[in-house]
């Protein structure tokens, strides 16, 4: 139990309640590969294109370092953390001859190293084009070259793309960009790179896109080939010379020329493919397997004491069974033939295209564990299954590890030892998989959606975490934080006068208030329908009267008795969700509104009646992050920020939305923006984070400098001023949270 400082009170505060398992016994399919939360990213990131295009997010980043300015007092950033908590690794690469040393890729974070099988963790990447981790290979002959695939993989849009390859031929002490994914038309999501144990030159990746359907070369993924060590490559075209997708490759370990790997095409050409002579030539072995267009995403094993033995872990793309598992498949004679063995016991299991990983132990062929939302064992080679972890236990038990399990790795020099990369960090099996421990102390890779600092006292904060709850700190340390809300964690916001009155949601609406350390839930009454159609609410207080509360799906919700009872006081506004809500300071009754569809609208009256869509032609459409003003500029005086790509991102109205101005006007970057700060005790200060980081205006907007500094390069996703303290901190989707001085 954690506690709260109110004055000269300890208040301990009891968490609320933690993840609830959505699945019923018989998981239902999901006709789209998306996560649910996928809809939210792309509105603010995407639209109207299918991915963001990171490529235009780097050339941005380049040129606001070159055109703007740096604040003359250079305060730098320090990251606040959570590094007790984990965040979402994809991929994970160990030494051949020294297991406890390994390197691990964050979906958004970059690549960090342990020394010690991650009871310690540092930094390798900051500054490089993407800290987007799809895929990590070590060179079995030369082990201290280690190549990095960036852009995620695991088929969501919150997966974000990447640059292409990178190498480093020291350890990872330091890394070059080997193969520009611009330049050389590889995919911008790398899920796999395969080194030829016989062959460091040969190598080859597969990746995918946003779009398994799209026409366009940039949407691309597929197998790619390079025979000198990554300098040039060519796609593999015997799947299709159109799109198709590749999942997973394995060189065998004692043949040399044999490969397998799987693909998606959409068709029958899905599933394990063959080849016997080092890629000139693949065939599709079909014996005793499913129909191949029943294969989605597939992963491969390969046992190191029996190399002949071969498993498969397999996504169903059976309309009334997507995304939940096809089988487990075991060949005992290097893929000529194949036998289901996972029988009933995967029923229940799901989301096989977001987490989808399988391992062989290295000295026993029959020692498996593969998995998807949970990870499942068997040591009999499929006669029979356990399931080996339990993401819904108590965190710390010796069943507990994080859900959504991307990566699996078994060192042949650890026998018994199981390294699982997930969406908690990295969990850590000394017995095969029976019992586990958390590794991710040190990983500062936590995604959040929004943070929030308390303005009674700075060293309480917190936010809403991509699958890791809603967390908090009551002590301003980095290693302090916990959970106080369970799933994916949402907006949070705090009494201005009382760290001890807070509000912490987690998507579809559900709303939970504290008050001397207790919580309640406190959610709207609105239908399943309208909670369901809302990935993540917004919640604001109101700054003169902390008992009103207001928050939002495709209409205005709001409580005036601190969430006891709630009304809904406006019609839907645009058929859109609302994406941000500001309670002016400067007078309570004025309410503002912005939609994801770009709209905005106005309460005069505390939210009894509204306007109509005051965006005007000067709004781009995009959705409205946020809405700022402040005391002293009175409630008329507002700034906004804009997300996607192609236009300005900034505006300010001195008339309370009658009228816009651009004051961003090209010279920000053409990144999706996210948040807006004005300072309230010099209101000529704005601050705004983005894609790119973090910038400041001193002039109301005329002119901007870029404050981002030493923050790594990873997308800005809120920024919270704090009074009292003089400090600034930042959350990021990938790095954690930040603060400097300002």
């Amino acid at each position: 139990m954690k506690s709260v400082i109110s004055g000269n009170n300890i208040v301990p505060i009891t968490p609320g309640p933690q993840k609830k398992d959505l699945k019923p016994r018989v998981s239902k399919p999901r006709l789209s590969g998306h996560k649910r939360r996928s809809v939210w990213f792309r509105a603010r990131s995407a639209w109207p294109y299918r991915e963001a295009p990171v490529h235009k997010l780097v050339l941005e980043r380049n040129r606001v370092k070159r055109d703007l300015p740096v604040p003359k007092a250079r305060a730098r950033w320090r990251c606040i953390g959570p590094t007790n908590i984990g965040g979402r690794l994809t991929s994970i690469v160990c030494h051949p001859k020294h297991p406890d040393r390994i390197w691990v890729g964050a979906a958004g974070g970059g690549v960090w190293q342990s020394k010690d099988a991650g009871q310690t963790w540092r930094s390798l990447w900051n500054k490089q084009d993407s800290l987007n981790i799809g895929s990590l290979a070590i060179d079995p002959a030369h082990p201290n070259v280690i190549y990095c695939g960036t852009g995620e993989a695991n088929l969501s849009l919150d997966s974000y793309g990447g640059v292409g390859i990178y190498e480093s031929s020291d350890g990872g002490a330091t890394w070059k960009l080997l193969a520009r994914a611009s330049e050389l038309g590889i995919p911008t999501r790398i899920g796999v790179i395969a080194v030829d144990p016989f062959d460091s030159a040969h190598l080859l990746i597969g990746g995918v896109g946003a779009d398994e359907s799209s026409p366009r070369s940039d949407d691309f993924g597929g197998m790619f080939v390079s025979r000198d060590r990554g300098v040039t490559w060519r796609r593999e075209t015997f799947i299709s010379p159109n799109n198709y997708w590749c999942h997973a490759i394995l060189f065998h370990p004692t043949s040399p020329g044999v490969i397998f790997a799987t693909f998606t095409e959409q068709g029958a050409k899905n599933g394990i493919w063959l080849s016997e002579d080092g890629g000139e030539h693949w065939r599709q072995p079909r014996k005793d397997l499913p129909a191949p267009e029943n294969f989605g995403r597939t992963s491969l094993a390969i046992s190191p004491s029996d190399p002949d033995v071969i498993y498969g872990f397999a996504q169903n793309t059976l309309s009334d069974r997507s995304d939940l598992v096809l089988g487990v498949f075991r060949s005992a004679n290097r893929g000529e033939r194949w036998k289901e063995i996972g029988g009933r016991h995967f029923g229940a299991e799901g989301q096989i295209s977001y987490g989808n990983t399988i391992a062989v132990h290295p000295e026993h062929p029959n020692h498996v564990l593969c998995g998807g939302v949970d990870l499942h064992l068997t040591t009999d080679g499929g006669e029979t299954w356990t399931r080996a972890t339990r993401w819904n236990s108590n965190c710390g038990s010796i069943h507990y590890a994080h859900a959504d399990h991307h990566h699996l790795l078994m060192p042949p020099t650890a026998p018994g030892r199981v390294y699982d990369p997930n969406d908690g960090g990295l969990d850590v099996s000394e017995d095969g998989g029976l019992k586990w421990c958390n590794r991710s102390k040190g990983l500062a890779v936590t995604m959040y959606y929004d943070m929030d600092v308390a303005q009674s006292n700075g060293r309480h904060f917190g936010g809403g975490a991509q699958d890791n709850g809603t967390l908090v700190t009551t002590k301003g340390r980095s290693n302090d934080h916990f959970e106080v809300l369970g799933g994916d964690g949402g907006w949070m916001i705090y009494d201005p006068a009382d760290a001890n009155h807070f509000y912490a949601s987690y998507y579809n609406m559900a709303i939970h208030r504290w008050r001397n350390g207790r919580s309640r839930n406190v959610s709207p009454p609105a239908s399943q329908d309208e909670a369901d159609s809302t990935w993540m609410v917004y919640v604001t207080m109101d700054p003169q009267d902390p008992d009103t509360v207001f928050t939002g799906s495709t209409r205005v919700w709001r409580t005036k008795n601190d969430g006891k009872k709630w009304r809904a006081v406006s019609p839907d506004l645009d058929g859109s969700s609302i994406s941000a809500i500001e309670v002016a300071p400067a007078d309570s009754k004025r309410v503002y509104i912005g939609t994801e569809n770009g709209g905005f609208f106005r309460s005069r009256d505390g939210g009894e009646t509204w306007s109509a869509n005051l965006a005007s032609a000067t709004l781009p459409g995009h959705s409205i992050t946020r809405i700022d003003s402040t005391e002293k500029l009175g409630a008329d005086f507002l700034f906004v920020t804009v997300a996607n790509f192609g236009h300005s991102h900034v505006f300010c109205s001195r008339d309370g939305g009658k009228t816009w101005e651009d004051v961003d006007k090209g010279r920000l970057p053409d990144v999706p923006h996210h948040a807006v700060v004005i300072r309230p005790d010099q209101p000529q200060t704005v601050y705004v984070g983005n894609d790119a980081g973090v910038f400041v205006s001193h002039d109301f907007g005329v002119t901007w400098e870029n404050m981002t500094q030493n923050l790594p390069n990873v997308s800005i996703v809120d920024l919270v001023l704090q009074e009292k303290d003089g400090t600034l901190s930042a959350a990021t989707y990938g790095r954690s949270l930040w603060r400097t001085r300002i």
